[in-house]
């Protein structure tokens, strides 16, 4: 049985630190990416497409916002013909706020 061997990226990333919605900057991790990507969607052929075109995109970069990069890959999906995951990722914001709100929901569904 034939078995791809997982495709290695050669782009340097040069992106050091992400500024947040709420201003604050944390270390760029190019794992939330393939995080956000794998709430999306489980076909690794394309989760692995997506990631080394957003990081191409991105490659150049010393600090990039979160908006950017949520564009970046909404952009992508669109370019690659799969519109419906991109609108589920738009509407994906894991957040602390949304969980708080689920909490409440559900201890009032008691």
């Amino acid at each position: 049985m034939n078995k791809q061997k997982p495709q290695q990226s050669h782009i340097q990333i040069t992106v050091r630190f992400v500024e947040k919605q709420n201003g604050k900057k944390a270390v760029f991790d190019a794992r939330k990416i393939l995080t956000s990507l794998n709430h999306l969607t489980h076909d690794d052929r394309l989760i692995r497409r997506i990631n080394a075109l957003v990081l191409a995109q991105i490659a150049g970069y010393a600090q990039i916002d979160t908006a950017t990069i949520r564009q970046l890959i909404i952009s992508t999906l669109i370019q690659l013909d799969h519109p419906e995951l991109a609108k589920r990722y738009d509407e994906y914001r894991p957040s602390a706020t949304k969980k708080a709100q689920f909490q409440q929901l559900s201890f009032f569904n008691l």
